[in-house]
C-alpha cells in the first residue's frame, strides 16, 4: 500500500474536523450565551500575537477504503503557519516525507512523494480554486481558509454572526461566512479556547469538524506565550475513520521561505511530475515535467 496517498485524501482536512456526539441539556436554563463581542475580543486577545506557528506533529489515522479493507497508519513531520494565509504540512516516516501541502497568497499544492521513482505535485490557483478542483486534493474547503478553522485566526466582528450555546451547554458558537459556505467556532467561555470548529458547505451541510484540545503554551518572542491546540482529532461526517494530530514543541519563529514556495519545492523533492489542476479542469494538457534540479535561488 503506498502510505502517502491516504493523507492526500485526509491530512488536509487537519485544521478543520473532530466530530463527538454529546447528550443534550436544557441550554435554555442557561439564559442568553455570552455576546458575540465579548467572545470575539477575548479570542482575538489570545491569538493575534502568533504571527508564526511551528511544531512537530504526530499523525495517526484509522479507516476504511472503498472496498471495506481496513487502514491504520501513523506518520511524523511539521506544522509551519504564516500568518494569514501561509501553510505548509509535511508527513513521513523513518525521517522520510512521502506527504507535503501547503498554500500561500497565490496557490495550494500537495507532493505525494511515496513512489521514489515519480514523485508528483498538483497545484492550483486560489482565485481559480473550485470545490471541484480542490476535492482532487482531499480539501472540504477553500484552501486560503483552512488557517481560520484551526481556531488560530482572530474573528472578523464586522462578519461573525450571533451565538448561541452548544446541545451540551460546554461552549458557545460564532459563525462566520466562508468562500463556498460558513464555519463555526464552539468557543469553551471559560477559557476562550475554541473546542470544536466545523465546516459547512452552501446548503448548509456539515463537511467536516475537528475538536482541538491539550492546550499548550507556544512562546512568542517579545511576547511571552499563546496557548494553541496540542491535540487535533479530525473527523468527516460520511466516514467512521478519524485522524489524530499531536503537536509538540509548538512556537513562533521565522520560518524559512522555501517552504511556502511550490516551484522551489519541486526541485528540493525531485518530482518527476506537475499536474496543475486548473488546466485538467479546463481540459487542457494535464502535465507538464518538473524542471531540472538545481540549486535553490
Amino acid at each position: 500500500m503506498r502510505f502517502a496517498f491516504r493523507f492526500v485524501l485526509i491530512l488536509p482536512m487537519l485544521i478543520l474536523m473532530g466530530c463527538s456526539s454529546t447528550d443534550k441539556v436544557d441550554v435554555a436554563s442557561f439564559g442568553d450565551p455570552p455576546s458575540t463581542l465579548e467572545l470575539a475580543e477575548k479570542h482575538n486577545q489570545r491569538v493575534e500575537p502568533l504571527g508564526t506557528l511551528w511544531a512537530r506533529i504526530s499523525l495517526r489515522a484509522k479507516g476504511a477504503y472503498a472496498n471495506g479493507d481496513s487502514y491504520e497508519e501513523q506518520g511524523e513531520g511539521h506544522l509551519q503557519i504564516d500568518k494569514p494565509s501561509k501553510l505548509s504540512i509535511t508527513i513521513g516516516k523513518l525521517g522520510e516525507t512521502y506527504f507535503a501541502f501547503g498554500a500561500n497568497e497565490e496557490d495550494y499544492w500537495s507532493f505525494d512523494l511515496s513512489n521514489a521513482d515519480h514523485k508528483t505535485m498538483l497545484i492550483g490557483k486560489l482565485d481559480l480554486a473550485t470545490p471541484e478542483k480542490i476535492e482532487a486534493l482531499g480539501l472540504p474547503v477553500y484552501p486560503g481558509e483552512l488557517i481560520a478553522l484551526t481556531g488560530l485566526m482572530p474573528i472578523d466582528l464586522t462578519r461573525a454572526g450571533g451565538t448561541r450555546w452548544a446541545d451540551d451547554g460546554k461552549s458557545v458558537g460564532i459563525s462566520v461566512p466562508s468562500r463556498w459556505g460558513s464555519f463555526t467556532l464552539w468557543i469553551d467561555p471559560r477559557t476562550s479556547f475554541v473546542v470544536r470548529s466545523q465546516a459547512f458547505d452552501r446548503a448548509g451541510e456539515l463537511i467536516a469538524t475537528a475538536t482541538l484540545s491539550r492546550y499548550k503554551e507556544s512562546p512568542v518572542p517579545g511576547y511571552g506565550t499563546v496557548m494553541v491546540p496540542g491535540k487535533i482529532e479530525i473527523t468527516n461526517p460520511n466516514d467512521s475513520g478519524w485522524v489524530r494530530i499531536e503537536l509538540s514543541e509548538p512556537r513562533s519563529k521565522a520560518i524559512k521561505p522555501r517552504v511556502y514556495q511550490p516551484r522551489k519545492l519541486v526541485r528540493g523533492y525531485r518530482v518527476h511530475e506537475t499536474v496543475d489542476l486548473d488546466e485538467v479542469f479546463d481540459d487542457s494538457p494535464t502535465a507538464e515535467p518538473a524542471p531540472e534540479t538545481g540549486a535553490d535561488d
